[in-house]
């Protein structure tokens, strides 16, 4: 990405797995329990007859799947401004980076960094459509869904406004269906199936 941006910038340090050294200093049945816990087979360590040797091998397994790292965090998007005026975007994203030094884990930088690029139609397709379905939702929130029951009432709600496009109605249809029938979990209800058909004759 062009035009990177840092705007903060910390370093911390996480709680990690414990690490062999760690581990060491566990009981027998501390050990056994986290194997357990982690999925070890039972037949790995059931023809080691020495407990020594167990506690070795569990160790061994436990930092295999569970080892003494912070859980690796993909990038995070925080915000996202569309600029139409000039058709560029600028997203900030949170990026966390573990730092290793020699196979141990040091500390850990997160950074908050905004990039501009170019803005697609496709982004003010989908900004759109976003919008419109947080509209319909927030619209739905506000009705009592017990007095949404069939597919007449649906309809209704869905198709009222003339200026609506026939995907715009469906979609209300589709949300306000699945809210319902949602709503009557449990309860002796007959679920509505309704097509584009059933909105495009309403």
């Amino acid at each position: 990405m062009d035009n990177n941006t840092i705007i903060s910038k910390e370093t911390v340090v996480l709680e990690t797995p414990p690490n062999e050294n760690t581990l060491k200093t566990y009981s027998y049945d501390d050990l056994l329990s986290m194997c357990q816990k982690f999925g070890v087979q039972r037949e790995s360590y059931e023809n080691i007859s020495d407990d020594d040797k167990r506690k070795v091998f569990f160790i061994s397994e436990i930092l295999r799947v569970n080892p003494p790292f912070p859980e690796t965090i993909k990038p995070v998007l925080l915000n996202s401004e569309l600029d139409e005026t000039t058709m560029t975007k600028k997203l900030t994203f949170k990026y966390v980076k573990h730092i290793i030094v020699d196979k141990k884990y040091k500390n850990t930088i997160i950074t908050h960094e905004s990039y501009k690029e170019p803005l697609s139609q496709r982004d003010l397709h989908i900004r759109d459509n976003n919008n419109l379905v947080n509209s319909i939702k927030e619209e739905i929130s506000s009705l009592d869904l017990d007095e949404y029951k069939t597919k007449e009432d649906i309809l209704k709600f869905a198709c009222d406004n003339n200026n609506k496009s026939s995907g715009e109605r469906y979609k209300r249809a589709s949300m306000l269906n699945s809210v319902v029938i949602n709503h009557m979990k449990g309860e002796k209800f007959t679920r509505n199936r309704i097509t584009h058909f059933d909105v495009s004759v309403y």
